[in-house]
């Protein structure tokens, strides 16, 4: 089987995966307030699924396997969401795309997708404010042993009486690919994928919330994809995909 299909497998069946609807950031602190402009949190039928990261005024970078065929709205600016803060914007998706679909795609690729990278293209442009901006894509690869953040909004159940009300953060290290390959040896990891956590049992994230970002330098390196505790986190690794994301920005 081939990986990627293998990939989307595992996550359909295996419940301890990080999934669309699965785990939360284990050992993190709720996120400085003013520390993630970029994060946005996804909504399906008006319940939160998936975290994601604005790139510009018109798209959205997340998980692929956070896809849903219906519609997806886009909440940024978000803390805490039981008190907005009145700068809040929602928007609505216009289009999704997955490697390698192309601006001119009419029917994307993913359902069957081969890269656990998604673009989400907003219904109209968003306006930047204090709590709204786009994050830095990167601008080259990281190293092994880089201290970067993760965050996101993270859940243990797939009911929203558990979505933690502000997003949490972790500081993580970059480890050898070599280690998500021993923890899940059902996986193959390739150079399009990172690994990082704690090698020391997880003390600081096992699993993030899908779709979210790992920053190392201020800069874009990872999407939170998959992981099974107290394994580390295999994130997407976006400077595989920097060409592929430029042709929409």
């Amino acid at each position: 089987m081939e990986p990627a299909k293998l990939l989307a497998l595992l996550l359909l069946l295996l419940p301890s995966l990080v999934s669309a609807h699965h785990k939360r950031i284990l050992g993190g602190k709720e996120c400085n307030e003013a520390e993630h402009p970029w994060l946005v949190l996804l909504y399906e039928s008006k319940k939160p699924f998936c975290s994601g990261i604005l790139l510009d005024r018109n798209w959205v970078v997340t998980a692929a396997h956070c896809y849903v065929s219906g519609e997806i709205e886009i909440r940024l600016g978000l803390h805490n969401r039981n008190m907005p803060r009145g700068d809040e914007q929602m928007r609505v998706s216009a289009a999704t795309l997955c490697y390698p679909d192309t601006a001119s795609t009419t029917q994307n690729s993913c359902a069957d997708f081969t890269a656990d990278i998604m673009m989400i293209k907003l219904n109209s442009p968003v306006k930047y404010s204090k709590h709204i901006g786009p994050l830095l894509l990167p601008t080259g690869s990281v190293f092994v042993g880089t201290k970067c953040r993760v965050m996101g909004w993270g859940t243990t159940t797939t009911s929203e009486v558990t979505f933690p009300i502000v997003p949490q953060c972790a500081n993580i290290n970059i480890l050898e690919n070599r280690v998500c390959a021993v923890a899940y040896p059902s996986w193959r990891m390739t150079n399009d994928m990172l690994c990082a956590g704690d090698q020391k049992g997880c003390k600081d994230t096992c699993q993030g919330d899908s779709g979210g970002p790992l920053i190392c330098g201020g800069q874009l390196q990872g999407i939170i994809s998959m992981g099974k505790s107290p394994g580390p986190g295999v994130y997407t690794n976006v400077n595989s995909y920097f060409n592929w994301i430029l042709e929409f920005i």
